[in-house]
């Protein structure tokens, strides 16, 4: 062979092998001892491998399953052990697969993801914003969360729930949690939703599209959407929970899609993580567009990408997402720059995942991360940021107050106790508020904080520069008598639900015909914290006479949902 040939033939294997080089993100030369890295796995599981309730790994290293483990048992009842073939729910791991299939039909310009929501479902309430495929993705739209609105409405998450009774649920609420892409709040209502677009665009049900156009060509056979009631399961894990000595079955009714219910094991999930780089399905457009963090409109980025949080993890970039339901735990995570994945499914609530996320994490990139260099100038002797000062004891007590977060709706005490001001969360947790300005104090914590009282507010700065505003108010000392007047039946035409209010031992009472009885503490006026679910903070709502509509109802991820009050 002359050297023109040989030359021609190096050439033609660079064109061919540089797309595959950029493809595995150029892996750091770094040692991955794949037998030292499974021994200390080993050793850190050895006590789970054990006949009840457990868990399996998955360790990708270079485009390749190299490590697989397993301990306990899939099904407790008929002592069957966890396998290689056991298929886990993986609970909102499956939002990246949601994601990818409407990347899929945007990339076959069969729709856009600027798209207005309402051009596929007409059904949903016409907000006086506008709601984007894109807001729906990445938890920007507004839109409650499914979960806490089903809760709201009497429902028990054991409960046998369709995507149906989830969409018509969804499809009734008529005011958002906030202006769309204001803010960002985790929500799987957007996650439905998109499965059910994924439908209509599609023609198919979803379960059937990811299965043909995602599943099938990464010969993922052990992975399926779950909507069907009594679907077979090939393989099945159940997942449970101990109550005493017994393990007591957290069963999982719901077949709701596209936020979850998505059923797979360890070998298919590796499929997918190879796939980023690999990208047997997909383009290199579609990934980048992915992996893609977006802006709030105040132009602040918040993480998360289309089914996947973005982040750093001891200073190597991480993309991630976990997932729980029932006593079910999953989580995929990539270092894209290692070329490393570590995947974890488990099915016992006994079980600390995230902790073991992080140890198995900490085993395998031990190598890579940056080693801290040590510096010998920092002192912990003080954690005060400006020289304290001195304030008499009735200075400091002209501090003392209630002051509430209305952002947030959460209560903190100032208060002076054994000759220091302390800032009060609850009964057992508290700080140490050191003078340093005439109105100014510090926490005395391992970072810098600072309290600033005004006249009738507080001002938290945290070490980050965001600040906290608390409200000074007065807290609510109702009687029997004056309780009387929020006595009645609410009903909330958002979740077709009610509730009634009465009095029992001088203590306002809730009940719900699903839930039963329980009590609302009193915070201050017409405003009560509920003990019950997602029915956690109440405000009552009056008119120009002042007697009470109504009330609004919030939860982490539903805020203000109306129940207007029956008149008899």
């Amino acid at each position: 062979m002359n050297y023109f040939n040989q030359a021609v033939i190096i050439c033609i294997c660079i064109f061919f092998l540089i797309p595959k080089i950029e493809a595995q993100n150029i892996v750091e030369k770094k040692p991955f001892e794949i037998n030292q890295i499974e021994q200390k796995i080993d050793r850190l599981l050895k006590n789970y491998n054990f006949k009840k309730p457990g868990l399996a790994i998955g360790v990708v290293y270079k485009d390749n399953l190299v490590i697989q483990k397993q301990y306990g048992l899939a099904n407790v009842e008929h002592q069957i052990p966890i396998t290689k073939k056991t298929s886990f729910h993986v609970a909102s791991v499956s939002k990246q697969f949601t994601a990818f299939a409407l990347f899929q039909l945007e990339d076959e310009g069969k729709l856009s993801l600027e798209d207005d929501i309402r051009k596929y479902l007409p059904e949903m309430n016409e907000f006086d914003f506008k709601i984007t495929i894109k807001h729906l993705l990445n938890h920007t739209s507004g839109i409650k969360d499914q979960w806490n609105l089903l809760r709201l409405g009497g429902w028990r998450l054991n409960d046998f729930i369709t995507n149906s009774q989830v969409l018509e649920i969804l499809f009734n609420q008529k005011s958002l949690n906030f202006k769309p892409n204001e803010d960002f709040m985790y929500s799987n209502s957007g996650y439905t939703l998109l499965a059910e677009i994924v439908s209509r665009v599609s023609g198919k049900s979803f379960s059937d599209y990811t299965k043909k156009h995602i599943f099938n060509p990464l010969k993922m056979y052990n992975t399926q959407f779950i909507d069907t009631e009594g679907q077979i399961i090939k393989n099945k894990s159940y997942s449970y929970y101990k109550e005493g000595s017994y393990f007591i079955e957290d069963v999982f009714n719901n077949i709701s899609i596209g936020a979850t219910n998505l059923s797979t094991t360890i070998e298919d999930l590796s499929k997918w993580a190879i796939n980023f780089n690999e990208k047997n399905i997909g383009n290199g457009e579609v990934f980048q567009k992915m992996n893609r963090l977006e802006k709030l409109n105040n132009g602040s980025f918040y993480g998360y990408a289309n089914g996947q949080f973005i982040n750093e993890y001891r200073g190597l970039k991480r993309i991630e997402h976990s997932g729980q339901d029932a006593s079910y735990i999953a989580y995929l995570g990539r270092f894209p720059n290692q070329g490393i994945s570590i995947i974890f499914t488990s099915n016992s609530s006994e079980i600390n995942g995230s902790q073991l996320v992080r140890q198995i994490t900490d085993i395998c990139l031990n190598e890579y991360f940056p080693k801290k260099q040590a510096n010998n100038n920092i002192s912990n002797k003080s954690l005060i940021s400006k020289k304290p000062i001195k304030k008499s004891l009735e200075e400091l007590k002209s501090f003392e107050g209630y002051y509430w977060n209305e952002k947030d709706d959460y209560s903190r005490q100032i208060k002076l106790q054994n000759n220091t001001l302390q800032y009060i969360r609850n009964k057992t947790d508290k700080t140490a508020l050191i003078p340093v300005d005439d109105n100014e104090f510090e926490m005395k914590i391992d970072e810098y904080v600072s309290v600033l009282f005004n006249p009738e507010q507080v001002i938290v700065t945290l070490d980050d520069g965001e600040k906290i505003f608390l409200d000074k108010y007065i807290p609510a000392n109702y009687s029997s008598n004056s309780l009387k007047e929020f006595e009645g039946n609410y009903y909330s035409t958002e979740l077709n639900s009610y509730y009634t209010f009465f009095i029992q031992n001088d203590t306002l009472i809730a009940n719900h015909q699903r839930l039963g009885d329980f009590k609302m503490k009193a915070i201050k006026n017409d405003y009560f914290i509920g003990n019950k679910g997602s029915f956690q903070k109440v405000k009552f709502v009056r008119n120009d006479l002042d007697e009470i509509l109504g009330f609004k109802v919030s939860s982490s991820r539903a805020k203000n949902v109306s129940f207007n009050k029956i008149i008899e």
